[in-house]
């Protein structure tokens, strides 16, 4: 037997002595159920967490549910009440007027619309005539909205008036020259009340004669416009009065807006007298 011949035969010697192990089939069986339990456990833990997710979820969407107010309605807004109109500005003779937001007529345009201003007053001491003045009596303050129809009466009452301009320059033209004044503060275009103004500023002795102790600036639908709330008629500068005239364009219409008080009043009562000035919007009758 040559050597290739004997490595044959040890060969197929070998192979015939090796034999396959045979496989632990209830070990693999065992192993299998064990996989299979840890990922039925691990299925049953993920479905309780979802399960809680989704229970918390609608929980808490119950719970905001119930803690809104069940209102019957869904999605609809909320109407705005509308504010009811101000009180009507009345002549009380000089009764005290409470503090509040008033509405008073001022005239009408061209074309016969109703011309309304609402103002508000605030502090103590208003007095309801014609126009609001506040500590009727030494000192005094008070303002004026009105379309006048006359301009000038000064100390001499009604004779002395001349009927009012309807076009702006020529109406500031009739304020300058009140009798008894002098131009503190020269006309000047401006802005007011939200329109297109012209503002002077004019200083007038406003002390008349005992028997007559009045002294007018304009008549307007109101009445006649004073500016004298005197305790006693006064001499020289104790009845020099400062008055502040804004003419006033609303809508093509000339109309004018006044505050006064007596030179020396002290400040707190001139503030309260512009705060109420500057508080005015005109209103247009529709």
């Amino acid at each position: 037997m040559n050597l290739e011949e004997e490595l044959c035969a040890v060969l197929r010697q070998e192979a015939e002595v090796r034999t396959t192990p045979t496989p632990d089939i209830e070990a693999m069986v065992e192993g299998g159920e064990t996989r299979l339990r840890r990922r039925n456990t691990m299925r049953m833990g993920l479905a309780a967490a979802a399960v809680l997710l989704v229970g918390g979820g609608t929980y808490g969407a119950t719970q905001l549910d119930n803690a809104l107010p069940d209102t019957g309605v869904v999605n609809q807004p909320s109407e705005t009440p509308e504010a009811a109109p101000p009180q009507p500005w009345a002549d009380n003779d000089q009764a005290p007027a409470e503090a509040g937001t008033y509405r008073t007529d001022v005239g009408n345009t061209e074309a016969g619309v109703a011309i309304e201003a609402d103002f508000t007053i605030d502090g103590e001491g208003w007095r309801a005539s014609n126009y609001p003045v506040a500590n009727t009596g030494q000192p005094f303050a008070g303002l004026g909205v009105y379309q006048p129809e006359s301009v000038g009466g000064g100390c001499r009452m009604a004779a002395g008036y001349k009927d009012a301009a309807t076009a702006p320059q020529q109406l500031v033209q009739q304020l300058i020259h009140l009798p008894r004044s002098q131009v503190v503060q020269q006309p000047a275009p401006t802005e007011a009340f939200g329109r297109s103004a012209v503002h002077l500023q004019l200083r007038i002795d406003a002390g008349c004669a005992a028997d007559d102790p009045a002294y007018l600036v304009a008549d307007g639908p109101a009445g006649d416009r004073g500016i004298s709330y005197f305790d006693e008629s006064p001499q020289g500068d104790e009845g020099m009065v400062i008055i502040d005239f804004w003419v006033v364009d609303v809508d093509g219409t000339s109309v004018v807006v006044d505050r006064f008080h007596l030179e020396d009043a002290p400040d707190d009562l001139v503030a309260q007298s512009t705060r109420a000035v500057e508080s005015i919007t005109f209103r247009i009758e529709e």
